[in-house]
């Protein structure tokens, strides 16, 4: 709102006012945060929910979800890479299930205040004054001593302290796992205070001090809290029992929330033609279809049996995200072939729940529905050995409703 910003001056040369009459009020906030070496940041910041669109495990949708990350915001609510987790269950975490999955996901930059070297020309653009900073180049300082874990290259394996030799890796183990500081309870704490209050699903966001003196307490700041979201449309995805019934597949297990007009596309694995001893081809198959729809920027809804991204070949088809990375729903079967219990997305969850990708469990036999027929009748675009890829000729509607975890979807017309 500043009249010194390049935007307001910009339009008051066009107009006859004169810059040096302009007055504003100014308020001097202090920011959270500890002085660490040249640089100033708190050990964590965050922001909690207290409903979670991807519940997993034994998790509930009213519980919570909560994203925390090394240094200053800006790395959260500009969706940079955090850590997910659920206050009530801080050890489940589908993102951190393998080595390799914590290497792949750990928070590698942060944002800091630098505190030295200044130059003499403030800018007054927002976070202007923030430097990038890359994990690796804190390793001294006392924020990613406490957080972080070791990578233990010959073993392939990452132990929970910073004081070893080897590269180290952003965890937050001491706190979610050891806890050193109760930030999951807190957490629990203040969102079932905050939706008692505000009588609707909140947000709050919260900054973490650690103290490196243990004879000193650390520090919880809490910066706000608001609705979960403006607009009350977006997150209400009211299912009615007309949709339920006309639907060409329901499901009682489904992860997201929100509605999905933009599907024309589906390619699925033909249920006739499956065989476990073909896993490895049909990733190929699915590989080629998914780079032909990403190339023409068609979203699509895929569906298949077992879970999607195991490596279990008696658990379902071993893809990696870039086979399907141009996939806006999936649809995971549960059925005589494969009964793996449903990966609820762990295979890709990070991906799933950064994008917003709809992932629904279909337990055939059981009041879920998937309509073969519907599927059988579409005009095919594409076939291989064991998939097919079907067009309609106007766009599905999916519907997933977050609060109960229901899920319809409804051909046009």
């Amino acid at each position: 709102a500043s009249t010194y910003y390049e935007g307001p001056k910009a339009f008051a040369r066009n107009t006859s006012n004169n810059p040096r009459d302009e007055k504003m009020a100014v308020i001097i906030q202090q920011i959270a945060g500890a002085k660490h070496g040249d640089y100033f940041y708190p050990t964590i910041s965050g922001v909690a929910q207290s409903h979670n669109f991807y519940p997993v495990s034994h998790m509930k949708s009213e519980e919570g979800i909560a994203h925390i990350a090394l240094g200053f915001g800006k790395t959260v609510v500009e969706g940079e890479k955090t850590l997910r987790f659920s206050p009530k269950y801080p050890s489940i975490m589908p993102q951190f299930s393998s080595v390799d999955d914590i290497l792949a996901n750990a928070q590698r930059h942060f944002y800091a205040l630098k505190m030295r070297n200044y130059s003499e020309n403030l800018n007054f653009d927002k976070n202007s004054n923030l430097e990038k900073r890359e994990v690796d180049d804190a390793n001294t300082e006392f924020p990613l001593k406490t957080l972080a874990g070791t990578y233990i290259t010959e073993e392939h394996r990452i132990r929970d302290t910073a004081f070893i030799p080897g590269p180290k890796v952003l965890t937050f183990a001491q706190v979610l796992k050891y806890n050193i500081f109760p930030l999951p309870q807190l957490l629990c704490d203040f969102l079932e205070l905050g939706r008692k209050s505000m009588g609707c699903p909140v947000e709050i966001e919260f900054v973490v001090n650690l103290n490196p003196d243990k004879e000193r307490k650390s520090d919880f700041f809490f910066l706000q809290m608001r609705p979960m979201v403006a607009d009350e449309k977006r997150f209400d995805i009211p299912i009615t029992e007309q949709e339920f019934e006309k639907a060409v597949c329901r499901s009682y297990q489904a992860l997201g929330n929100g509605k999905n007009d933009k599907i024309a596309d589906i390619v699925y694995v033909k249920p006739d033609d499956f065989k476990l001893e073909a896993l490895e081809q049909m990733v190929k198959e699915i590989n080629l279809i998914n780079a032909n729809l990403l190339k023409e920027k068609r979203p699509y809804l895929l569906i298949g049996p077992g879970r999607w991204g195991s490596a279990d070949r008696w658990l379902g088809i071993p893809v990696q995200w870039h086979n399907i990375s141009g996939v806006s729903a999936i649809i995971e079967l549960r059925n005589e072939k494969l009964k793996a219990d449903p990966s609820q997305g762990y295979h890709f969850f990070q991906n799933i729940t950064s994008l917003g990708i709809h992932y629904i469990t279909v337990n055939e036999g059981s009041a879920d529905y998937l309509d073969w027929k519907w599927l059988y009748s579409l005009p095919v675009m594409q076939e291989t050995d064991f998939l097919r890829h079907v067009k309609l000729e106007k766009p599905m509607m999916l519907k997933i409703d977050g609060r109960k975890s229901q899920c319809v979807v409804t051909a046009a017309g």
